[in-house]
């Protein structure tokens, strides 16, 4: 499946997968923040008071991965984390004040991103495209 003698489609989706992430990467740089902490902070502004776990399998990484991102943002004053009520031995992680104020920046960063990258795509476009993926991620995930 060649788009060109050098171009294979599989090379070209992973390009376009880097150079979104170099753009997100940059928008989020604006931020004071790294793409994963930005991930994070839009996840929280909807699940506030998740534990760890809940965050490692909803954003697919490692527990170990969440529990280096959330450090990290409590450190910067957007964190905070609280034992459970009913279980002490479990950790949950709720938004500070802080956060709040630089989440609408981050969806704006983001928004702005799909904007630059599905420029000139219509409705039908997007939807066929949706699809498309969704089917290659579907069999990626075939065991």
């Amino acid at each position: 499946m060649f788009l060109s003698n050098d171009e294979t489609l599989g090379h070209m989706l992973m390009n376009v997968c880097r150079q979104r992430g170099k753009r997100a990467d940059q928008f989020m740089e604006q931020n004071g923040l790294f793409r994963g902490q930005g991930v994070l902070l839009m996840f929280l502004s909807k699940h506030d008071g998740v534990s760890h776990s809940e965050i490692a399998e909803k954003l697919r990484i490692s527990p170990a991965a969440a529990t280096k991102v959330i450090k990290r943002l409590e450190r910067g004053g957007y964190l905070q984390r609280q034992a459970d009520a009913k279980d002490e031995r479990l950790s949950r992680v709720f938004l500070r004040p802080e956060a709040r104020a630089v989440i609408s920046e981050i969806h704006d960063s983001f928004k702005f991103l799909d904007e630059i990258t599905f420029k000139g795509f219509d409705e039908e476009d997007l939807e066929k495209f949706h699809d498309y993926l969704q089917r290659i991620l579907e069999n990626l995930q075939d065991d």
